[in-house]
């Protein structure tokens, strides 16, 4: 995965991909971080807040175009 991951590559995959799970926020405070952004990775469940936990930004990222297929 690349380190440089941009903030609508994140929403492009998130809206792409069969894993994702909205987060659930407790506290109002908190969601109004994210009410903005919509689907995307930053707002799954399964982002650890650099990578998915479940492996599945990589397929979706690469079925996208957005990171080459590995050889």
């Amino acid at each position: 995965m690349s380190d440089s991951i941009l903030p609508d590559e994140l929403k492009l995959v998130g809206e792409n991909c069969s894993q994702y799970q909205q987060r659930r926020y407790n506290y109002s405070n908190v969601m109004g971080l994210y009410e903005d952004e919509g689907i995307s990775c930053n707002t799954c469940k399964n982002w650890s807040g650099f990578r998915c936990i479940v492996d599945a930004y990589d397929n979706v990222a690469v079925n996208l175009g957005i990171l080459p297929e590995e050889r």
